[in-house]
Parts: C-alpha cells; structure tokens; sequence
C-alpha cells in the first residue's frame, strides 16, 4: 500500500510542477511544443496527462479534461454520454454551428464551437481505443476474470453485440455525409484536418483490431459450446459424488453388460511404421516403392474468362490496309504486264503523283525484296527482271577489293 501511495504523489507532484502547462492546454485546448517546453511535455505525455495531437502540438487528456470541467462547470454544447453513435451525431451539429459563427462573424463562438468539436473528436478517438484494447485484452485471456463456463459465455456474447456496434461506428465515421459536410467550405478546414488526422486516417487500423477481435470471440464461442456439454455432464457428476461420497466405481470383470460409456469410447488408435533399420525390411520397401506406377503429371489450364456478347453485337472484320509501297508496287508489275520494254521501276516511280512520299532507296529495296517473295511462290512466271548495278570502291581500296554493288535501278517487263 505504501508503494501505491508514492507512485500517486509522485504522480500529482509532476502535474503540480508542470500546473502551467497543464491549464495551458486546458485553456487554449492544446499546447505546442517547443525547446524551452520539450522536456516538459514529454514527461507529461509520459504520465498520461499529455496525448499528442497534430504535429509538435499536445492537448489534455480526455478524462482529465472532463474532471477539470466538473470542477470548474464548464458546460460544452451538444453534450453527450459515452455512447458512440450519440457522439458521432453531435459532430454534424458542431460543425453546422461553427459555420454559422464563422459566416456571422462571431469570433468567440467560433472559437467554442471549434474547442468542442476537437474535443468530441479526442474523446471519440479515445475511446475507441481504450474500448478495443479493452475488448483485446478480454478476447486474449479468454475472460480470466471469471470463473465459470456460463459467464465466460454470457460475456462473450455480450461483447460480440458490443463490436456489432462498433462496426456501425466506424462505418457512420467513414459515411459520405459528413466528409461532404466538412469538404463543402474552406472555412472548416481547420476541423477537417482534425477529423482526418483522428479519425480517417486510424480508420484502417481500427477496422483491422476489430476484425482480430471479432474473428477471435467467435472462434472462441465455437469452443465454449462445444465444451459446454462435456462440462455439464462433469458438474452432474460432481454433484453425485457429492451426494454420494462413499460411491467407488465397480470392478469391470464383475460386470454382466458394459456400463453405455464403454460403446461411445474411442479406443486407442494405433499405427504401424516400417523399421528401417532392418535390412530386410529395406529390401522389401525398395520392392514395393519399384513396383508403385509413377504418377502422371497433369498441368491444369486456366480458361479466361469470357464476355457476354449482347443481342446487338456484330461480328468484328479486321480489315488489312495495304501500305503505299505496296499498293505501288502492285501497280508498277501491272504496267509491266502490258509492256514489252523493259520498264525502269525509279523513272516509273517518278511520274506517278499519287506517291510523292515514297523514298527512291527504299522503294528498290522493296521491289526487290517482293521480287524474291513472289518469285518463291511463283506468281510472276510471266515477268522478266534486270537490275541496273554500280560497282563503288570506298577511298583507300581499289574496285577489285572493294566488293560493294550498288543497285540504282530495277527493269521489269514481260516475257515474249
């Protein structure tokens, strides 16, 4: 007892050296950090007196803020209980008054309405963490704190109806009304920096506890109902050893029929494994794992998913659109056809206007290579092609070793 005393001195005696501080925050509904106060703080965050807010500002914590607003009888707007939901649909009023203030120009009112909304916002945050690490603690003990099957399960009902609630909580935080109600004007963008860092942006990581909790209360009802009969015929027979305490159970060789118990038990399962440390009993495995079939392989294909094809829908037709070399092309061999002269393919190129674009290079390059294609398929039987060559010896080689033949034309004509 007297180490419970100290730790509590101990305690009042920091609120009482840092008492500036604490009405400071109180007052003004927070308190930036600074170097001359950073140690300071940190000691009052390290003693609960101080939660951090926003970035390198603090503010009062919530039950010790509402035990100064007893003492002082503050009286707060919208006033609500412990209730969630009550303190979710004071939020939308809050804001709607610090509009009004805001657009009649009423500084002071503006300010309380602003003080009151941050603080249902802390004390709704608060809450739903002191409730979940609660509900945590409870779920992870599996309800040590009593003693009997019938209250472990009354509990744990209880507390699944309690994260039924708070799913609905999270899910009116999270509703498009009241984010449209704080994004509609920039004169709540103060509030709304609040409520996102408090209550948006610890969002996900409150869904995700309350999941784990949820997962693990029913997990753990399954059980208790399951355990719940063998209990009860355990208690029936406590009470008959009670209620007969000279009983001894009878000798099993004595008895004429088996007592029902016997039928419904079990038995020990027993299983067999080879010794392998026997050769002969190696050699007998190795003749058995010879003569097992290999296993087939099967790769299984997974099918895309299809589309559904509406009433309406026509066949698609890829249509293939010749390029403007090769519709050229096939217009030169059509010439050619119907020449009996030779037909230079550049002085051909050069007169038809509808292929200005065409470079001279490149559309030889072409023709010969189409030549070669059509050629292996054997469609231009009829056609007759001279190429026009020019031997070209780079400085420093002579003709003979330079190698290089340049083709500056194409004649095509048709075959007599």
């Amino acid at each position: 007892m007297t180490t419970g005393v100290a730790h509590i001195a101990a305690y009042l005696e920091v609120l009482h050296k840092y008492r500036d501080l604490v009405a400071d925050a109180y007052i003004n509904g927070g308190i930036t950090l600074s170097d001359e106060t950073q140690r300071a703080l940190y000691l009052l965050k390290q003693h609960r007196a101080l939660v951090p807010s926003m970035q390198d500002e603090f503010r009062l914590n919530s039950s010790l803020s509402r035990h100064l607003d007893e003492v002082f009888l503050r009286q707060r707007n919208y006033a609500v209980s412990a209730n969630f939901a009550e303190q979710i649909d004071r939020l939308p009023q809050l804001i709607d008054e610090y509009l009004k203030a805001c657009l009649d120009n009423r500084s002071e009112d503006r300010d309380t309405y602003s003080d009151d909304f941050k603080s249902g916002v802390f004390e709704l945050a608060e809450g739903l963490d002191s409730f979940l690490a609660l509900m945590r603690s409870l779920a992870d003990n599996r309800f040590a704190n009593v003693s009997t099957l019938e209250q472990k399960k009354r509990q744990n009902e209880f507390y699944l109806g309690k994260c039924e609630q708070i799913g609905v909580a999270l899910g009116a935080l999270q509703a498009t009304t009241l984010l449209e109600q704080l994004s509609g004007s920039s004169l709540l963008l103060p509030l709304l920096q609040i409520y996102q860092s408090q209550i948006l942006e610890r969002l996900p990581q409150w869904r995700a506890s309350l999941m784990d909790i949820s997962t693990v209360l029913k997990e753990y009802l399954y059980r208790l109902r399951q355990v719940e009969p063998q209990a009860q015929r355990l208690r029936a027979f406590a009470r008959f050893l009670r209620k007969n305490p000279d009983y001894s159970p009878p000798d099993v060789d004595e008895l004429n029929h088996l007592p029902d118990w016997c039928s419904t038990f079990e038995g020990f399962k027993i299983s067999a494994h080879a010794d392998l440390s026997d050769n002969l009993t190696r050699d007998v495995l190795v003749e058995i794992a010879q003569a097992i079939p290999a296993p087939k392989l099967r790769f299984a294909v997974e099918r895309q998913a299809g589309q559904m094809i509406t009433d309406d829908a026509q066949d698609r037709v890829s249509i293939i659109v010749a390029s403007p070399v090769q519709r050229a092309f096939a217009l030169y061999l059509k010439a050619a056809r119907l020449s009996q002269v030779p037909m230079s393919a550049i002085e051909w190129l050069r007169k038809m206007p509808d292929y200005p674009l065409i470079d001279e290079a490149a559309w030889l390059v072409y023709a010969l290579h189409a030549w070669q294609i059509l050629e292996a398929k054997k469609k231009i039987s009829d056609l007759a092609m001279r190429r026009m060559e020019a031997n070209v010896a780079y400085p420093g080689l002579s003709e003979a070793m330079s190698g290089n033949l340049i083709v500056t034309d194409v004649e095509i004509w048709k075959k007599a």
